[in-house]
Formats: C-alpha cells, structure tokens, sequence
C-alpha cells in the first residue's frame, strides 16, 4: 500500500462499542428526585446489603454530582461509601458487601482520570491489581479472592481492563495497549474492549496495513451498531493513510446505514452524534433530525445539547443559538455550561441551578450511611 500519512488526522480515543442501555442523562433536578422517592419507597429503615435501590442510589449520586463539576464532593463521597462497605463486611461477612465495592471503586477510578489525577489512578489501579492475574484483589480494605466474588470477577477484570486502556490512550502509550495483550487471558483479547483500543494504538503508531486488517475481521464478524463502529474505525485509517476517497465512501455508507437504523439505546445515539459531528452534517441532514428527535424523546439534555452545540459551531442559526442559551439557562451540566459559553463567548457566567432536590437527596444517603456503618 503506497501510503501518504496524514499527521493532522487523529482518530477519536473514545471508546465507541461501550453498551449502554437507553437510560437518559435527563434534567438534574428530575433525577434527584426521583432518587429522592426512590429512597423513602425502597430504602428508609430497611436493610442495606441487598437492597438495589440503595446500590443503584449510591453509585449514581456521585455521578450527579461530578457532572455538575462537584468533582472533590464526588470523590469523598466514593471514598466515604467504600469505607461504609468496607466496614459493614467486616461487621456481617456478608459477601453481597464485597460485591458492592466494586462500582464505587471503579468509579473513583475514573473520576481519577477524568480530573487528571494520574498519580492517584496510578495508586487505586496497584491496589486492585486484577490484571495481575493472581486471583486476588484488594477492594477498599478487604483483600478479595476470585472465588468470593464468583461471576461478578469478569466485571470487575473487564472494567479495571477497559479503564487501563483508556489511560493508556489518554496518555499516548499505545505501544503498552499492544504489550497489555501478552498478559490479558485471550477471553479478554477478543473482547471489543481491548479491539477496538488496539485499533486506535495502531492508527496512532502508524501501523494502517494492520490497522485495516482488523477493522475489516471485525466488520465481517460484527452486527449492527459493532459493524458500524469498526467501519469508523475503518474511515479513521483510511483518512489517516490519506485515502480520502475510500474514507468518504465509507462514512458515506456509515450516514446511509444510521439514518436507517432505529436508534433504540445510548450507544447508537452517541454514536449517532459522533458521525455528525466528524462528517459536520447541517441540520437539514435526515441523521440530525433523527437523533435530536430521539434525545428529546428521552429527555437526554445533556446529549441533546453536546449535539445542538457541534451544529451550531458549523451551521449557526438563530434558531439553534436561542434554544441553546434558553438550555443554559437552567442545565446543571457543567460541560455542557462550558460549551455553550465557549460558543457564544457569555462573559457573566451562571452558578450552576440551585437544585432542591439534590440537597435532600444529599442529606438522605449521607445520614444514612452515617448512621448505619
């Protein structure tokens, strides 16, 4: 292949075969709440371990507040229900407390490298060692094996996997995403988790012929919104080879198949967006349509307005700018906030809305957890 790089092309780090159900990032404040009832229904004075609403509360509340950019909130709070979990197993040897460790971990994890606190991430990752292979984990103060957390070890060994990946991409180790392959169990190595981040490494490095190759195995071996992601990934290396008309006649095809395909979870509207915002689709484009339409269907403001603002940076309209400063008005979502001002160069920027809700539901699981360990 006579190839002519294009050095000022770099493909998108994010990881765009993550699966994610269609649960809306809606209004803050509408979420708070229905935290809050879900807590006086399923929660008060009952007990702690098994009880889902709890586990579902505790993960998403930091959540919350990180989007709101309360990233040092969010960070004691992780803190503070690793310790509650920590202690309320070594009060009840219930294993079901163990198992609960494993989101907020993770979820501190990535806060820690979502705030760039490398060192911090660096820590947290030699503490759980999962990658090490030996059987055992340390999750919070407890040192767990393998057979105590039982299926729930693959989650745990496939999210500490993907976010080592991630970190890898962040800070341009690609040679260590394509050494991490000797020492992952081949189950992990075929999973789209280390694909995908191998492809990307391999874009970077400047191995397209390889690059390629593995886009079109998985094109052949994937469905739907999998075989979508790889013939990106496939756009990507041609654009950066510098094969402008094979790229265009991939994404071409990409736009063709999205506008026919019902864009029924999360990964395919972020995908969705991903296409317009790389291809600068106008709002006349039947993909634009279709996708606004879905996030408004589910109230996702958050992604609704991510994907207003990449249109209104290359096709502004006065129609657009005034529904996106009427969302900044009331979004609690920091980076889309941030956005919006970039965009439209707001000087007297807004607090973040005064949310109820989120204080009572604040109160709640932090007396609770108070109370209880």
């Amino acid at each position: 292949m006579n190839i002519e790089v294009c050095k000022s092309y770099k493909p998108k780090l994010k990881r765009l075969t993550e699966k994610r159900d269609l649960n809306s990032l809606s209004n803050l404040e509408d979420w708070c709440e229905e935290m809050c009832l879900a807590f006086d229904k399923d929660v008060r004075n009952q007990s702690s371990s098994d009880n889902k609403t709890l586990h579902w509360l505790i993960n998403a509340y930091p959540l919350i507040l990180a989007y709101r950019g309360e990233a040092q909130a969010s960070e004691l709070f992780l803190h503070r229900v690793i310790t509650y979990w920590s202690d309320k197993f070594l009060q009840d040897r219930n294993n079901q407390d163990l198992i609960n460790l494993i989101d907020p971990t993770i979820n501190l994890l990535r806060l820690y490298k979502l705030t760039n606190q490398h060192s911090a991430f660096l820590k947290l990752m030699g503490e759980i060692a999962i990658l090490d292979n030996t059987g055992k984990v340390k999750l919070g103060s407890i040192n767990v094996t393998k057979e105590i957390l039982g299926e729930q070890w693959n989650s745990l060994y496939m999210a500490t996997l993907d976010e080592t990946l991630k970190y890898y991409l962040i800070k341009s180790k690609y040679n260590e995403v394509l050494k991490i392959k000797e020492t992952i169990p081949q189950y992990y190595r075929e999973k789209n988790v280390y694909i995908e981040a191998k492809i990307i490494a391999l874009i970077s490095l400047e191995k397209f012929e390889e690059a390629i190759q593995l886009c079109w195995r998985q094109i052949n071996k994937s469905t739907c919104i999998k075989s979508g992601v790889y013939s990106y990934r496939l756009y990507e290396a041609f654009k950066s080879v510098g094969l402008a008309t094979k790229a265009e006649t991939v994404m071409k095809h990409l736009v063709s198949n999205m506008e026919k395909t019902p864009l029924d979870s999360l990964s395919k509207l972020s995908f969705s967006s991903c296409i317009i915002e790389e291809k600068k689709l106008s709002i006349e484009s039947p993909l634009v349509k279709k996708t606004l339409n879905q996030y408004e269907n589910i109230k996702d403001e958050f992604n609704y307005g991510m994907t207003l603002c990449n249109l209104q940076s290359h096709h502004p309209t006065n129609h657009n700018k005034d529904k996106l400063l009427k969302l900044y008005e009331k979004t609690e979502y920091k980076i889309l906030k941030n956005k919006i001002e970039m965009l439209f160069n707001i000087k007297n920027k807004k607090k973040p809305t005064s949310n109820l809700w989120l204080s009572k539901i604040s109160n709640y699981l932090n007396d609770f957890i108070l109370k209880t360990s």
